[in-house]
């Protein structure tokens, strides 16, 4: 009897202890967006969740570590997004094909509450797509000019999901704000674009604008989707019914509202070399939830082209001196072994004779071409 009673005053204190942790929100992070422009200075755009997809407010800078490269950085500064001032442009954009036809109406009702979620100072546009893609609404402050857009839409027939997105992308290139966001429902069937995932996603990462991607209905495209939201900070959301559709645009309108912003100052500068950035924030216990993301230390909003590129030529130049270094050596190497060939034949020539000197320069020389030759080749 006293040994049950002891193992039910463990079990007893076993569950207090844990209970903490099993009750405690599990967060999650979300990386929208990284501003290189102004390095060493680095700001980052981000959410930070619990497991029901509700923003975590009040998070403070003992709760966060910033590393590159696995050294750590110090923050400068992380605060609420809307603390700074800045507004948020958001592109609605909706698919009107054929297989959303029935959802359309409540599709409209839940963007409007979507709309009526976000600050009096945040900016949207709205753009429908089918075989074609229409600008309903450009980016305004207008709420009735919107939702009346937004009411007008009219349902179509096949479906041009990458060349909306890239029509989005284009409306912001002059929207003056770096609280960015593309947010489309739809059901990641692609049936006319003229674009291609891989082109439209290499601009949207360029801009650093994260999609957000909502979708309806039991055949959704899970993977198109979510490689769309996945590569660019966004979330995938999905819903069974259009019933489900206001709660889901309201949780998307929270975590857009309560974006964080956290600035530090970068100890490797502007070195135009690929870096990996990693964001922990404690959870329940002391354990860590993190996200992490690669870029390019060169001022820019994203990974432009011309970096990449020139990122590239720079490699393709090591790469070259390398192999001309190995051809190099491979022709010393045989410069060394002919002059001993030679002084087998003619014991009078030393090593440092104007001949064997001339061995091992033309034997370095023509090692370094052939390699070079070589590398071109296998280009």
């Amino acid at each position: 009897m006293r040994t049950i009673k002891i193992g039910v005053l463990l079990l007893s204190v076993a569950l207090l202890w844990a209970f903490p942790l099993l009750g405690s929100p599990q967060k999650a992070v979300t990386l929208q967006r990284v501003d290189i422009t102004r390095l060493p200075d680095i700001d980052v755009y981000l959410t930070v969740t619990d497991e029901k997809g509700n923003s975590v407010l009040g998070l403070t800078e003992l709760e966060v570590t910033v590393g590159i490269d696995d050294i750590a950085q110090k923050i400068t500064f992380l605060k609420s997004a809307i603390e700074g001032g800045e507004y948020l442009a958001v592109a609605l954009l909706f698919d009107r094909s054929g297989s959303m036809k029935k959802a359309l109406d409540q599709t409209k009702d839940a963007a409007v509450q979507f709309i009526k979620r976000l600050s009096v100072d945040d900016r949207m546009a709205a753009i429908s797509f089918d075989d074609k893609v229409r600008i309903d609404a450009s980016f305004s402050g207008d709420r009735a000019s919107l939702e009346s857009a937004i009411h007008g839409i009219a349902p179509g027939m096949d479906t041009a999901l990458y060349d909306a997105v890239r029509t989005a992308l284009g409306l912001f290139k002059d929207v003056g704000t770096k609280r960015q966001a593309i947010l489309v429902l739809s059901d990641g069937k692609d049936t006319k674009s003229k674009f291609k995932a891989e082109e439209v996603l290499s601009e949207a990462k360029k801009m650093g604008v994260p999609i957000y991607a909502l979708g309806l209905g039991d055949a959704v495209e899970a993977g198109v989707l979510g490689r769309l939201s996945s590569e660019t900070g966004g979330i995938t959301m999905k819903a069974a019914k259009p019933e489900e559709l206001l709660l889901l645009y309201q949780k998307i309108a929270d975590q857009l509202k309560n974006q964080y912003v956290l600035r530090f100052t970068s100890t490797f500068g502007q070195d135009d070399l690929w870096h990996k950035l990693r964001i922990q924030v404690k959870n329940a216990g002391n354990a860590a939830v993190s996200a992490q993301r690669e870029f390019i230390a060169s001022r820019g909003l994203g990974v432009s082209r011309e970096v990449i590129s020139s990122y590239e030529k720079k490699a393709e130049q090591r790469n070259i001196l390398v192999h001309v270094g190995l051809g190099g050596s491979f022709g010393l190497l045989a410069g060394f072994m002919l002059i001993l060939l030679i002084r087998f034949l003619r014991p009078d020539v030393s090593f440092c004779s104007p001949l064997s000197i001339g061995v091992i320069l033309l034997t370095l020389l023509l090692g370094g071409i052939i390699a070079m030759a070589l590398n071109t080749i296998g280009t």
